[in-house]
C-alpha cells in the first residue's frame, strides 16, 4: 500500500499524462495556442485529432485513443504497479508483466517507444541468457544437475513469480532423483538469476527510465532505493543517465514522502533546496543544465523550451520541467503550462507531475483537482 503523499504523486503523474496526451508530440507552441484558443481555452483532455498534426514539427501517435486516456508513457507506470507488493518490487515480475502486456498477443494496443520495442525484442531472447546465467553461477550441484535447473528456470521464468518459480522447478526436477539438500540450491539459483535480468534494456536515455521513482521512493531508501532503481530502470533503459535522473527524482521524493507537504508559500523554497541537495547525483554537464533552470527570475517557458528543448530525452525533459515548477503555483498551472511549452509533455509529465502531485496534494485550489482524476482511465487500472 503507498503512503498518502506517494499516491498524490502517482494520481499527479497519470493525470499530467492523460490530460495532455491529446496535444502530445506537437512540437509547435504556436500551434498548440491556436488549438486551445479554439477549444475556448482549454488544453487538458482534448481529443487526438491528426489534423492538429499537419503543418508542423509533429509525431501522431495516438490514433486510437481518447480523452482521458493516457499514453504509451503511463502504460510503464501501470506495469510498475503490478511489479511491486507487500515484499517490495521485483525484477522478474516486472519482465513477465511487460512481455506480457507490450509483447505478441499482449492487452497494449498503441504506440511502442524504443525503448518498449527494443525491450519485448531483448526479452525474447533472454531465454538462453538466463541459462547461461544459472550455468555460470557457483554452486554444490553436478554440472549435470545444474543443467536440469537452467533448463526449467528458463522454460517457466515468464510464467510465474520468484516464488512460483521455485515451486514449479523444484516440481519438475523431481523426476531428476535431486536430494532434500540439492532441492534447497535451487532457491539459491532462482534468486541469482532473478537478480542479473535487470540489464537488458536498449541504451537509451528517454523519459519511460524514470517511471519507476514515483513507486521505490516509497519502498525503499538510502543505498537499498539507489540499487533498486538501477535495477528496474535497466530493465527498460539501460544508460547510465537515466539512470542517475531516476535516482536523482527518486531522492527528491523519498524527502516529500517522509516530510510533512510544504506550506504553499513556502513550496518553491522547499524544491529548490531539494534539487541543490539531490542534484549531485547527475555528471557535470546535467548539473549544469540544472543550475540553468533554477537561474530564471520568473516564468518564461518559451525561452526555456528553445534553451532545454522539447523532446524526450532526459537531459531535456528534467530541465524543462524544473522550470515550469519553479515559476508555478499550483497543479493545475504547472500541468498547464506543460502543455502548451509542446514536445513531448507526457513525457515530462512522469516528473513534473509527479512532483506536482506530492508537492500540492490532491484537491483544493492548488492540488491535483478531483474531476481529472475521475477522468483518467488508467487511475481505476493502476
Amino acid at each position: 500500500m503507498l503512503s498518502d503523499m506517494a499516491k498524490d504523486a502517482l494520481y499527479g503523474t497519470l493525470v499530467a499524462d492523460a490530460s495532455g496526451m491529446g496535444l502530445h508530440w506537437i512540437y509547435s507552441q504556436g500551434k498548440i495556442a491556436s488549438i486551445v484558443k479554439k477549444n475556448d481555452g482549454v488544453a487538458e483532455f482534448l481529443e487526438p485529432n491528426e489534423e492538429n498534426y499537419k503543418g508542423v514539427p509533429s509525431f501522431f501517435a495516438h490514433p486510437t485513443r481518447s480523452p482521458g486516456d493516457g499514453s504509451n508513457y503511463s502504460e510503464y507506470l501501470y506495469i510498475m504497479s503490478k511489479s511491486i507488493d507487500e515484499t517490495g518490487f521485483s525484477a522478474g515480475d516486472y519482465i513477465r508483466n511487460f512481455s506480457d502486456h507490450f509483447g505478441v498477443g499482449g492487452a497494449y494496443v498503441g504506440y511502442a517507444d524504443g525503448p518498449m520495442r527494443e525491450t519485448i525484442y531483448n526479452i525474447t531472447s533472454l531465454s538462453k541468457n538466463l541459462k547461461k546465467r544459472v550455468l555460470e553461477t557457483e554452486s554444490p550441484l553436478s554440472q549435470e544437475k545444474q543443467g536440469a535447473v537452467a533448463h526449467y528456470i528458463s522454460r517457466y521464468f515468464f510464467e510465474y513469480d520468484v516464488e512460483g518459480l521455485k515451486d514449479t522447478v523444484k516440481g519438475a526436477l523431481k523426476l531428476h532423483e535431486f536430494s532434500k539438500d540439492e532441492m534447497a540450491q535451487v532457491d539459491n539459483l532462482v534468486d541469482a538469476v532473478t537478480e542479473f535480468v535487470g540489464a537488458i534494456g536498449p541504451d537509451d536515455d528517454q523519459m519511460p527510465a524514470l517511471s519507476r521513482s514515483v513507486f521505490l521512493a516509497d519502498l525503499y531508501s538510502g543505498n537499498e532505493l539507489e540499487t533498486k532503481i538501477d535495477q528496474a530502470v535497466r530493465i527498460t533503459n539501460n544508460n547510465d543517465l537515466a539512470v542517475a535522473y531516476s535516482i536523482f527524482m527518486a531522492r527528491i521524493l523519498k524527502e516529500l514522502y517522509t516530510s510533512e507537504r510544504p506550506q504553499p508559500d513556502d513550496v518553491t523554497k522547499k524544491l529548490r533546496a531539494l534539487i541543490e541537495t539531490h542534484k549531485d547525483v547527475l555528471p557535470e554537464t546535467s548539473r549544469k543544465l540544472i543550475d540553468q533552470a533554477l537561474s530564471y527570475n520568473e516564468l518564461d517557458y518559451r525561452s526555456a523550451t528553445k534553451t532545454f528543448g522539447a523532446a524526450c530525452h532526459v537531459d531535456m525533459a528534467i530541465p524543462l520541467s524544473i522550470h515550469i515548477l519553479m515559476h508555478t503555483s499550483s497543479f493545475r498551472e504547472a500541468n498547464r503550462i506543460n502543455i502548451m511549452a509542446s514536445g513531448d509533455n507526457c513525457g515530462r509529465a512522469i516528473f513534473l507531475g509527479a512532483l506536482a502531485g506530492a508537492l500540492y496534494g490532491v484537491g483544493g485550489e492548488r492540488g491535483v483537482p478531483e474531476e481529472w482524476i475521475a477522468r483518467t482511465k488508467m487511475v481505476r487500472r493502476v
